[in-house]
Protein backbone atom coordinates (compact mmCIF):
# COMPACT_ATOMS: atom_id res chain seq x y z
CA UNK A 1 0.00 0.00 0.00
CA UNK A 2 2.48 2.44 0.91
CA UNK A 3 4.26 1.49 -2.03
CA UNK A 4 1.32 2.47 -4.35
CA UNK A 5 1.92 6.22 -2.32
CA UNK A 6 5.07 6.96 -3.22
CA UNK A 7 4.76 6.23 -6.60
CA UNK A 8 1.75 8.65 -6.18
CA UNK A 9 3.80 11.63 -4.81
CA UNK A 10 6.56 10.72 -7.32
CA UNK A 11 4.37 11.46 -10.29
CA UNK A 12 2.61 13.99 -9.49
CA UNK A 13 6.03 15.91 -8.10
CA UNK A 14 7.62 14.83 -11.53
CA UNK A 15 4.80 15.98 -13.53
CA UNK A 16 4.93 19.50 -11.44
CA UNK A 17 8.54 19.94 -12.03
CA UNK A 18 8.21 19.61 -15.59
CA UNK A 19 5.48 22.07 -15.74
CA UNK A 20 7.52 24.63 -13.48
CA UNK A 21 10.32 24.40 -15.76
CA UNK A 22 8.09 24.70 -19.46
CA UNK A 23 6.40 27.62 -17.39
CA UNK A 24 10.12 28.83 -16.55
CA UNK A 25 11.00 29.45 -20.44
CA UNK A 26 7.73 31.48 -21.09
CA UNK A 27 9.05 34.17 -18.45
CA UNK A 28 6.77 33.19 -15.38
CA UNK A 29 7.94 34.78 -12.33
CA UNK A 30 9.72 31.59 -9.48
CA UNK A 31 6.86 33.12 -6.90
CA UNK A 32 4.25 31.54 -9.27
CA UNK A 33 6.32 28.67 -10.28
CA UNK A 34 5.60 27.97 -5.91
CA UNK A 35 1.90 27.61 -6.45
CA UNK A 36 2.45 24.89 -8.43
CA UNK A 37 4.39 22.65 -6.06
CA UNK A 38 2.04 23.76 -3.45
CA UNK A 39 -0.89 22.61 -5.62
CA UNK A 40 1.27 19.53 -6.06
CA UNK A 41 1.96 18.76 -2.69
CA UNK A 42 -2.24 19.24 -2.22
CA UNK A 43 -2.57 16.37 -4.49
CA UNK A 44 -0.10 14.33 -2.90
CA UNK A 45 -2.15 14.88 0.43
CA UNK A 46 -5.54 14.51 -0.89
CA UNK A 47 -4.51 11.05 -3.18
CA UNK A 48 -2.05 9.22 -0.07
CA UNK A 49 -2.98 8.35 3.42
CA UNK A 50 -0.86 10.53 6.69
CA UNK A 51 0.76 14.02 6.84
CA UNK A 52 4.09 11.65 6.38
CA UNK A 53 3.91 12.20 2.92
CA UNK A 54 2.51 15.56 2.37
CA UNK A 55 5.52 16.76 4.50
CA UNK A 56 7.96 14.43 2.36
CA UNK A 57 6.54 16.32 -0.61
CA UNK A 58 6.68 19.31 0.21
CA UNK A 59 10.56 18.69 1.50
CA UNK A 60 11.47 17.47 -2.13
CA UNK A 61 9.47 20.44 -3.42
CA UNK A 62 11.20 22.61 -1.95
CA UNK A 63 15.06 20.72 -3.08
CA UNK A 64 13.42 21.20 -6.50
CA UNK A 65 12.64 24.49 -6.49
CA UNK A 66 16.21 25.73 -4.82
CA UNK A 67 17.82 23.45 -7.14
CA UNK A 68 16.11 24.31 -10.69
CA UNK A 69 14.96 27.94 -10.13
CA UNK A 70 16.97 29.84 -7.38
CA UNK A 71 20.51 31.45 -8.58
CA UNK A 72 22.75 29.53 -8.74
CA UNK A 73 20.78 27.53 -10.94
CA UNK A 74 21.54 23.60 -10.54
CA UNK A 75 23.18 23.91 -7.21
CA UNK A 76 21.52 23.83 -3.72
CA UNK A 77 23.27 26.81 -2.70
CA UNK A 78 21.71 30.08 -2.45
CA UNK A 79 22.58 33.59 -3.08
CA UNK A 80 19.70 35.26 -2.37
CA UNK A 81 18.07 35.78 1.21
CA UNK A 82 14.68 36.58 -0.23
CA UNK A 83 14.85 33.32 -2.01
CA UNK A 84 15.46 31.70 1.43
CA UNK A 85 12.46 33.45 2.80
CA UNK A 86 10.46 32.61 0.01
CA UNK A 87 11.04 28.85 0.09
CA UNK A 88 10.54 28.81 3.85
CA UNK A 89 7.51 30.15 3.88
CA UNK A 90 6.39 28.08 0.93
CA UNK A 91 7.76 24.80 2.97
CA UNK A 92 5.64 26.27 6.16
CA UNK A 93 2.67 26.66 3.74
CA UNK A 94 2.94 23.52 2.33
CA UNK A 95 3.35 21.85 5.59
CA UNK A 96 0.17 23.34 6.94
CA UNK A 97 -1.99 22.64 3.76
CA UNK A 98 -0.88 18.96 3.94
CA UNK A 99 -1.89 18.99 7.26
CA UNK A 100 -5.19 20.62 7.09
CA UNK A 101 -5.93 18.50 4.35
CA UNK A 102 -5.02 14.98 5.88
CA UNK A 103 -7.17 15.93 8.82
CA UNK A 104 -9.87 16.81 6.44
CA UNK A 105 -8.91 13.70 4.88
CA UNK A 106 -9.59 11.80 8.37
CA UNK A 107 -12.83 13.34 9.10
CA UNK A 108 -14.09 12.35 5.89
CA UNK A 109 -13.14 8.44 6.30
CA UNK A 110 -14.98 8.73 9.73
CA UNK A 111 -17.91 10.30 8.59
CA UNK A 112 -18.28 7.64 6.09
CA UNK A 113 -17.37 5.27 8.49
CA UNK A 114 -20.25 6.70 11.38
CA UNK A 115 -22.77 6.92 8.01
CA UNK A 116 -22.34 2.81 7.11
CA UNK A 117 -22.24 2.43 10.50
CA UNK A 118 -25.60 4.37 11.44
CA UNK A 119 -27.03 2.57 8.24
CA UNK A 120 -26.22 -0.72 9.40
CA UNK A 121 -27.21 -0.29 12.82
CA UNK A 122 -31.05 1.47 11.53
CA UNK A 123 -31.33 -1.80 9.31
CA UNK A 124 -30.60 -4.48 12.35
CA UNK A 125 -33.45 -2.56 14.13
CA UNK A 126 -35.80 -2.26 11.84
CA UNK A 127 -34.99 -5.98 11.04
CA UNK A 128 -36.05 -6.79 14.63
CA UNK A 129 -38.85 -4.02 14.71
CA UNK A 130 -41.79 -6.06 13.48
CA UNK A 131 -40.64 -9.43 14.03
CA UNK A 132 -43.13 -11.56 16.93
CA UNK A 133 -42.55 -14.57 18.45
CA UNK A 134 -39.80 -15.35 21.28
CA UNK A 135 -38.19 -17.77 18.62
CA UNK A 136 -38.20 -15.60 15.85
CA UNK A 137 -36.79 -12.64 17.81
CA UNK A 138 -33.36 -14.83 19.04
CA UNK A 139 -33.25 -16.25 15.43
CA UNK A 140 -33.07 -12.82 13.87
CA UNK A 141 -31.09 -11.30 16.48
CA UNK A 142 -28.46 -14.12 15.72
CA UNK A 143 -28.44 -13.83 12.02
CA UNK A 144 -27.59 -10.18 12.30
CA UNK A 145 -24.58 -10.85 14.35
CA UNK A 146 -23.60 -13.59 11.86
CA UNK A 147 -23.87 -11.72 8.93
CA UNK A 148 -22.23 -8.58 10.12
CA UNK A 149 -19.77 -9.43 12.57
CA UNK A 150 -18.70 -13.35 11.34
CA UNK A 151 -19.48 -14.57 14.78
CA UNK A 152 -21.31 -17.35 16.64
CA UNK A 153 -23.65 -16.39 19.38
CA UNK A 154 -25.49 -18.14 22.20
CA UNK A 155 -28.80 -16.81 23.53
CA UNK A 156 -29.68 -17.39 27.28
CA UNK A 157 -32.97 -16.19 28.00
CA UNK A 158 -33.64 -15.74 31.95
CA UNK A 159 -38.04 -15.31 31.44
CA UNK A 160 -38.13 -19.27 29.59
CA UNK A 161 -34.68 -20.26 30.57
CA UNK A 162 -34.35 -21.35 27.10
CA UNK A 163 -30.87 -21.20 25.14
CA UNK A 164 -30.84 -21.02 21.50
CA UNK A 165 -27.40 -21.04 19.41
CA UNK A 166 -26.64 -19.86 15.98
CA UNK A 167 -27.31 -22.28 12.56
CA UNK A 168 -24.55 -25.29 12.62
CA UNK A 169 -22.38 -23.47 15.83
CA UNK A 170 -19.84 -25.77 17.23
CA UNK A 171 -17.17 -23.97 19.54
CA UNK A 172 -13.54 -24.63 19.64
CA UNK A 173 -11.86 -26.22 22.60
CA UNK A 174 -10.83 -23.37 25.05
CA UNK A 175 -12.44 -20.83 23.11
CA UNK A 176 -14.46 -18.43 25.30
CA UNK A 177 -17.45 -15.98 24.84
CA UNK A 178 -17.79 -12.35 25.09
CA UNK A 179 -20.97 -11.69 27.06
CA UNK A 180 -23.60 -8.53 26.58
CA UNK A 181 -26.79 -8.58 28.60
CA UNK A 182 -30.05 -8.40 27.04
CA UNK A 183 -31.84 -5.71 28.65
CA UNK A 184 -35.88 -4.99 29.16
CA UNK A 185 -37.43 -2.19 29.92
CA UNK A 186 -37.31 -2.48 33.99
CA UNK A 187 -34.93 -5.65 34.31
CA UNK A 188 -32.32 -7.82 32.17
CA UNK A 189 -34.32 -10.72 30.09
CA UNK A 190 -31.23 -12.56 29.10
CA UNK A 191 -27.66 -13.15 27.97
CA UNK A 192 -26.17 -12.52 24.61
CA UNK A 193 -23.06 -14.59 24.70
CA UNK A 194 -20.34 -13.59 21.22
CA UNK A 195 -18.09 -16.58 20.08
CA UNK A 196 -15.37 -14.21 18.92
CA UNK A 197 -12.53 -16.64 18.58
CA UNK A 198 -10.60 -14.71 20.73
CA UNK A 199 -10.27 -11.43 19.27
CA UNK A 200 -10.87 -8.60 19.98
CA UNK A 201 -14.14 -6.26 19.04
CA UNK A 202 -13.81 -3.07 17.05
CA UNK A 203 -15.65 -0.36 17.88
CA UNK A 204 -18.13 -0.85 14.91
CA UNK A 205 -18.42 -4.60 15.82
CA UNK A 206 -19.01 -3.71 19.29
CA UNK A 207 -21.56 -1.00 18.86
CA UNK A 208 -23.36 -3.75 16.35
CA UNK A 209 -23.47 -6.80 19.25
CA UNK A 210 -24.97 -3.70 21.58
CA UNK A 211 -27.43 -2.54 19.33
CA UNK A 212 -28.67 -6.12 18.56
CA UNK A 213 -28.41 -6.93 22.46
CA UNK A 214 -30.75 -3.65 22.85
CA UNK A 215 -33.04 -4.05 20.54
CA UNK A 216 -33.55 -7.94 20.81
CA UNK A 217 -34.41 -6.76 24.35
CA UNK A 218 -36.94 -4.22 23.58
CA UNK A 219 -38.72 -7.08 21.54
CA UNK A 220 -38.70 -9.59 23.75
CA UNK A 221 -40.17 -7.26 26.77
CA UNK A 222 -42.93 -6.42 24.21
CA UNK A 223 -43.65 -9.71 23.32
CA UNK A 224 -43.89 -10.37 27.10
CA UNK A 225 -45.78 -7.78 27.60
CA UNK A 226 -48.25 -8.75 24.75
CA UNK A 227 -48.36 -12.10 25.68
CA UNK A 228 -49.21 -11.07 29.26
CA UNK A 229 -51.65 -9.06 28.02
CA UNK A 230 -53.64 -11.49 25.55
CA UNK A 231 -53.28 -14.08 29.04
CA UNK A 232 -55.47 -11.52 31.24
CA UNK A 233 -57.81 -10.55 28.06
CA UNK A 234 -58.37 -14.57 27.85
CA UNK A 235 -58.68 -14.90 31.56
CA UNK A 236 -61.22 -12.11 31.67
CA UNK A 237 -63.15 -13.23 28.23
CA UNK A 238 -62.85 -16.95 29.91
CA UNK A 239 -64.55 -15.50 33.07
CA UNK A 240 -67.06 -13.19 31.67
CA UNK A 241 -67.71 -16.87 29.33
CA UNK A 242 -67.98 -18.61 32.97
CA UNK A 243 -70.27 -15.70 34.72
CA UNK A 244 -72.79 -16.14 31.48
CA UNK A 245 -72.74 -19.79 31.63
CA UNK A 246 -73.65 -20.15 35.21
CA UNK A 247 -76.44 -17.20 35.30
CA UNK A 248 -77.95 -18.94 32.27
CA UNK A 249 -77.83 -22.21 33.15
CA UNK A 250 -79.16 -21.11 36.98
CA UNK A 251 -82.13 -19.59 35.10
CA UNK A 252 -83.12 -22.12 32.09
CA UNK A 253 -82.48 -25.38 34.45
CA UNK A 254 -84.72 -23.60 37.15
CA UNK A 255 -87.77 -22.89 34.64
CA UNK A 256 -88.34 -26.11 33.27
CA UNK A 257 -87.62 -27.77 36.37
CA UNK A 258 -90.10 -25.82 38.02
CA UNK A 259 -92.82 -26.94 36.30
CA UNK A 260 -91.66 -30.64 36.16
CA UNK A 261 -91.91 -29.95 40.29
CA UNK A 262 -95.25 -28.24 40.16
CA UNK A 263 -97.39 -30.21 37.35
CA UNK A 264 -95.91 -33.56 39.57
CA UNK A 265 -96.96 -32.26 42.83
CA UNK A 266 -100.12 -31.60 41.45
CA UNK A 267 -100.71 -34.94 40.18
CA UNK A 268 -99.63 -36.63 42.96
CA UNK A 269 -101.36 -34.65 45.75
CA UNK A 270 -104.67 -34.01 44.03
CA UNK A 271 -104.17 -37.33 41.47
CA UNK A 272 -107.37 -38.82 42.98
CA UNK A 273 -109.98 -36.10 42.27
CA UNK A 274 -108.48 -35.46 38.31
CA UNK A 275 -109.88 -36.41 35.27
CA UNK A 276 -108.12 -38.57 32.49
CA UNK A 277 -108.04 -35.34 30.78
CA UNK A 278 -106.01 -33.18 33.13
CA UNK A 279 -103.53 -35.90 34.15
CA UNK A 280 -102.77 -35.93 30.83
CA UNK A 281 -102.38 -32.55 30.37
CA UNK A 282 -99.94 -32.34 33.33
CA UNK A 283 -98.32 -34.95 31.86
CA UNK A 284 -97.94 -33.72 28.16
CA UNK A 285 -96.35 -30.31 30.07
CA UNK A 286 -93.94 -33.13 32.35
CA UNK A 287 -92.63 -34.56 29.15
CA UNK A 288 -92.41 -31.15 27.00
CA UNK A 289 -90.11 -29.83 29.80
CA UNK A 290 -88.12 -32.71 30.34
CA UNK A 291 -87.27 -33.13 26.19
CA UNK A 292 -86.50 -29.33 26.43
CA UNK A 293 -84.36 -30.03 29.57
CA UNK A 294 -82.54 -32.57 27.60
CA UNK A 295 -81.90 -30.83 25.15
CA UNK A 296 -80.46 -27.85 27.03
CA UNK A 297 -78.35 -30.44 28.94
CA UNK A 298 -77.16 -31.66 25.25
CA UNK A 299 -76.53 -28.41 24.05
CA UNK A 300 -73.82 -27.83 27.12
CA UNK A 301 -72.46 -31.03 26.74
CA UNK A 302 -71.79 -29.95 23.22
CA UNK A 303 -69.76 -26.70 23.73
CA UNK A 304 -67.84 -28.85 26.33
CA UNK A 305 -66.37 -31.09 24.12
CA UNK A 306 -66.35 -28.18 21.30
CA UNK A 307 -63.99 -25.83 23.50
CA UNK A 308 -62.27 -28.74 24.88
CA UNK A 309 -61.77 -29.86 20.92
CA UNK A 310 -63.11 -33.46 21.28
CA UNK A 311 -65.94 -33.24 18.88
CA UNK A 312 -65.51 -36.23 17.22
CA UNK A 313 -67.54 -36.95 13.98
CA UNK A 314 -68.47 -40.30 13.06
CA UNK A 315 -69.18 -40.18 9.54
CA UNK A 316 -71.91 -42.84 8.09
CA UNK A 317 -74.24 -42.84 5.32
CA UNK A 318 -77.52 -41.35 6.54
CA UNK A 319 -81.09 -41.19 4.96
CA UNK A 320 -81.72 -37.40 5.46
CA UNK A 321 -85.64 -38.46 5.74
CA UNK A 322 -84.88 -40.49 8.59
CA UNK A 323 -82.85 -37.36 10.31
CA UNK A 324 -85.51 -35.04 9.95
CA UNK A 325 -88.21 -37.52 11.17
CA UNK A 326 -85.83 -37.88 14.36
CA UNK A 327 -85.18 -33.99 14.78
CA UNK A 328 -88.88 -33.26 14.05
CA UNK A 329 -89.80 -36.08 16.55
CA UNK A 330 -87.84 -34.58 19.94
CA UNK A 331 -89.46 -31.27 19.33
CA UNK A 332 -93.54 -31.91 20.61
CA UNK A 333 -94.29 -28.22 20.70
CA UNK A 334 -94.27 -28.29 16.68
CA UNK A 335 -97.25 -30.20 16.87
CA UNK A 336 -99.21 -27.04 17.52
CA UNK A 337 -98.13 -24.58 14.92
CA UNK A 338 -98.64 -24.43 11.37
CA UNK A 339 -95.33 -26.71 10.24
CA UNK A 340 -94.70 -27.43 7.06
CA UNK A 341 -91.84 -30.07 5.26
CA UNK A 342 -90.73 -29.66 1.56
CA UNK A 343 -88.09 -32.99 0.82
CA UNK A 344 -87.18 -34.23 -2.47
CA UNK A 345 -89.26 -36.97 -4.38
CA UNK A 346 -86.06 -39.10 -4.09
CA UNK A 347 -84.38 -40.56 -1.23
CA UNK A 348 -81.15 -39.09 -0.16
CA UNK A 349 -78.69 -40.75 1.77
CA UNK A 350 -75.21 -38.57 2.38
CA UNK A 351 -72.37 -39.52 4.68
CA UNK A 352 -72.68 -37.58 8.16
CA UNK A 353 -73.15 -37.96 12.32
CA UNK A 354 -76.85 -38.73 12.34
CA UNK A 355 -77.05 -37.84 15.79
CA UNK A 356 -74.93 -34.71 15.28
CA UNK A 357 -77.31 -33.09 12.54
CA UNK A 358 -80.18 -34.17 14.42
CA UNK A 359 -78.92 -32.10 17.49
CA UNK A 360 -78.64 -29.22 14.69
CA UNK A 361 -81.95 -29.51 13.22
CA UNK A 362 -83.67 -29.77 17.03
CA UNK A 363 -81.46 -26.46 17.69
CA UNK A 364 -82.83 -24.45 14.56
CA UNK A 365 -86.30 -26.11 14.85
CA UNK A 366 -86.45 -25.19 18.44
CA UNK A 367 -85.22 -21.94 18.06
CA UNK A 368 -88.00 -21.45 15.17
CA UNK A 369 -90.66 -22.18 18.05
CA UNK A 370 -89.68 -20.16 20.51
CA UNK A 371 -89.33 -16.78 18.26
CA UNK A 372 -92.24 -17.25 16.18
CA UNK A 373 -95.89 -16.29 17.23
CA UNK A 374 -98.58 -19.76 17.61
CA UNK A 375 -100.52 -18.26 14.35
CA UNK A 376 -97.04 -18.10 12.32
CA UNK A 377 -95.45 -20.64 10.06
CA UNK A 378 -92.45 -22.59 10.29
CA UNK A 379 -90.77 -24.18 7.03
CA UNK A 380 -88.18 -26.87 7.17
CA UNK A 381 -87.20 -27.05 3.89
CA UNK A 382 -84.46 -30.43 2.26
CA UNK A 383 -83.28 -29.62 -1.18
CA UNK A 384 -80.46 -31.67 -3.80
CA UNK A 385 -77.66 -29.31 -5.29
CA UNK A 386 -74.92 -29.61 -7.19
CA UNK A 387 -72.85 -31.79 -4.62
CA UNK A 388 -74.41 -31.17 -1.30
CA UNK A 389 -77.27 -30.97 0.52
CA UNK A 390 -79.23 -27.67 1.55
CA UNK A 391 -81.18 -27.78 4.73
CA UNK A 392 -83.35 -24.32 5.61
CA UNK A 393 -85.50 -23.80 8.71
CA UNK A 394 -87.88 -20.66 7.99
CA UNK A 395 -90.05 -19.02 10.53
CA UNK A 396 -92.44 -16.24 10.42
CA UNK A 397 -91.23 -14.40 13.57
CA UNK A 398 -89.35 -10.92 13.49
CA UNK A 399 -86.34 -11.68 12.40
CA UNK A 400 -82.79 -11.51 13.90
CA UNK A 401 -82.28 -7.89 15.79
CA UNK A 402 -79.41 -6.03 13.80
CA UNK A 403 -77.39 -5.39 16.53
CA UNK A 404 -76.81 -9.39 16.85
CA UNK A 405 -77.10 -10.30 13.41
CA UNK A 406 -73.01 -10.03 12.90
CA UNK A 407 -72.07 -12.03 15.69
CA UNK A 408 -75.68 -14.69 15.78
CA UNK A 409 -73.83 -17.47 15.44
CA UNK A 410 -71.13 -16.92 18.46
CA UNK A 411 -71.48 -18.16 21.64
CA UNK A 412 -73.72 -16.75 24.17
CA UNK A 413 -75.31 -14.72 22.01
CA UNK A 414 -78.89 -14.28 22.52
CA UNK A 415 -81.92 -11.75 21.43
CA UNK A 416 -82.68 -11.15 24.83
CA UNK A 417 -86.55 -12.03 24.81
CA UNK A 418 -88.40 -14.71 26.55
CA UNK A 419 -90.47 -17.04 25.00
CA UNK A 420 -94.23 -17.29 26.01
CA UNK A 421 -93.91 -20.39 28.11
CA UNK A 422 -91.10 -18.68 29.82
CA UNK A 423 -88.13 -20.13 28.49
CA UNK A 424 -84.64 -17.83 28.00
CA UNK A 425 -81.83 -19.65 25.47
CA UNK A 426 -78.66 -19.49 26.78
CA UNK A 427 -76.90 -18.63 23.26
CA UNK A 428 -75.06 -22.04 22.52
CA UNK A 429 -77.54 -23.78 19.98
CA UNK A 430 -76.60 -21.41 17.40
CA UNK A 431 -73.01 -21.60 18.13
CA UNK A 432 -72.80 -25.52 18.12
CA UNK A 433 -74.58 -26.12 15.27
CA UNK A 434 -72.02 -24.18 13.37
CA UNK A 435 -69.32 -26.19 14.44
CA UNK A 436 -71.19 -29.43 13.59
CA UNK A 437 -71.73 -28.40 10.10
CA UNK A 438 -68.47 -26.70 9.60
CA UNK A 439 -66.73 -30.48 11.38
CA UNK A 440 -68.91 -31.87 8.19
CA UNK A 441 -66.86 -29.52 5.90
CA UNK A 442 -70.63 -27.61 5.65
CA UNK A 443 -71.24 -24.13 6.10
CA UNK A 444 -74.29 -22.42 7.70
CA UNK A 445 -75.58 -18.77 7.24
CA UNK A 446 -78.68 -16.38 7.70
CA UNK A 447 -80.42 -15.06 5.60
CA UNK A 448 -84.54 -13.20 5.81
CA UNK A 449 -86.95 -15.27 5.59
CA UNK A 450 -89.84 -15.18 2.77
CA UNK A 451 -91.93 -16.02 5.78
CA UNK A 452 -91.17 -12.52 7.00
CA UNK A 453 -88.49 -14.16 9.98
CA UNK A 454 -85.37 -15.66 9.91
CA UNK A 455 -83.98 -18.31 7.53
CA UNK A 456 -81.44 -20.53 8.62
CA UNK A 457 -79.85 -22.35 5.60
CA UNK A 458 -76.48 -25.12 6.64
CA UNK A 459 -74.93 -27.46 3.25
CA UNK A 460 -73.61 -30.65 3.52
CA UNK A 461 -71.26 -32.37 1.25
CA UNK A 462 -72.72 -35.14 -0.42
CA UNK A 463 -69.44 -36.73 -0.52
Amino acid sequence: MSSKYYLRMIVILLAATISSLALKQLGIDKVNILMIFIVGVLLVTALTRGYRFGIIASCISVMIFNYFFTEPVQTFAINNTNDITLMLFFFITSVISSSLTARFQRQLIISQKNEQTAKLLYEVSQRLLNVNGEENIVRQGMRCIREYTGYDSIIELNESNQTFASDNFASNIGERSTDFPIMGLTKRVGTLKIYNKNVNFNIEQEWLVKTVAAQMGIALDREFVYNERENIRIAMESEHLKSNLLRSISHDLRTPLTGIAGASSYIVQRGKSLDHESIERLAKDIYEQAVWLTALVENILNMTRIDNGKLNVNKQIEVVDDVVNEAISHVPRLTERHFNIIMPKELLAIPMDGKMITQVLINLLDNAVTHTPKDRPIELCVSQKEGYVEFGVADGGEGIAPQIKDNIFDAFVTSGKTSSDGKKGIGLGLAICKAIVESHGGSIRMEKSHLGGALFIFTLPCI
